[in-house]
């Protein structure tokens, strides 16, 4: 345990810094694009409206691509330049401490990603709600409008869900994503591109998941039972994560 800590700590200091920095630029981007937006011509529409049409998650969707950038990243800058894959091999620790150190890496770059995702949703929420308050003597603002934000707002339910369906479905869909981006480079490496048929049937999932999610609340045509995809979801997880570390262990990536 301790030698996965090392090899974690290690894993993670190489990138922070640019987490870090993507992290600063999801919290204040949504400020820039909301003070922008508002104005007298929408101070009657709702808070989760303004942010949604203001941009904003068009840029979380390119700061989560900047985060998976540094993922892949992390994982090739083991076989270019140092060609450090190979002392990571030979190195006398179980191999399956090195796949966990760049999955569980992986897992805290993301996870910083939607904790800095969610600090800006309610600094935004304090910035634009101050405004209202003072177009004619805040009438036009609601109360426990930031609650009502989460309730209404597709997006936001995602970042954030109300209940324990919801919970399961996000932490299923980003433990999807996070696998799967994982185990796509290491099928590359290994020349086992078949791979990525499951890949491909991962990210059907999870498009027809998301879109079903983020327009819950509206005339969606057909019922989805959330519990049942995060099943097959993590049932994807699973097989991505042994089959990983079996590559590993027969050193298939070296």
């Amino acid at each position: 345990m301790s030698k996965l800590y090392k090899l974690l700590n290690y894993e993670v200091s190489q990138h922070i810094s640019k987490v870090l920095v993507i992290c600063a630029c999801t919290v204040v981007s949504p400020l820039i694009l909301l003070n922008r937006a508002v104005d007298y011509t929408n101070y009657y529409k709702r808070i989760e409206t303004i942010y949604e049409s203001s941009g904003c998650i068009i840029a979380f969707a390119v700061f989560f691509a900047a985060i998976c950038g540094i993922c892949v990243q992390s994982f090739y800058s083991n076989y270019f330049g140092s060609k450090s894959i190979y002392t990571l091999t030979t190195i006398p620790m179980k191999r399956e401490a090195v796949y966990f150190s760049k999955l569980i890496s992986f897992f805290i770059y993301f996870l910083m990603l939607l904790a800095a995702q969610l600090i800006s949703v309610f600094i935004a929420h304090g910035m634009i709600a101050s405004q209202i308050a003072k177009w004619e003597g805040g009438k036009y603002l609601m109360n426990n409008s930031l609650f009502l934000a989460f309730i209404r707002s597709g997006f936001l339910r995602i970042l954030l869900p109300l209940g324990p369906e919801g919970i399961i479905s996000t932490v299923s869909i980003f433990a999807a994503i996070v696998c799967s981006i994982y185990y796509a480079m290491l099928c590359e490496r290994s020349k086992r591109y078949w791979g990525f048929l499951p890949i491909a049937a991962v990210i059907y999932i999870l498009a027809r998941v998301i879109t079903y999610r983020l327009n819950q609340n509206e005339s969606y045509p057909k019922y989805i039972n959330l519990n049942v995809f995060s099943l097959i979801l993590i049932c994807f997880c699973c097989f991505f994560i042994w089959h990983g570390i079996r590559l590993y262990k027969r050193g298939a990536i070296t």
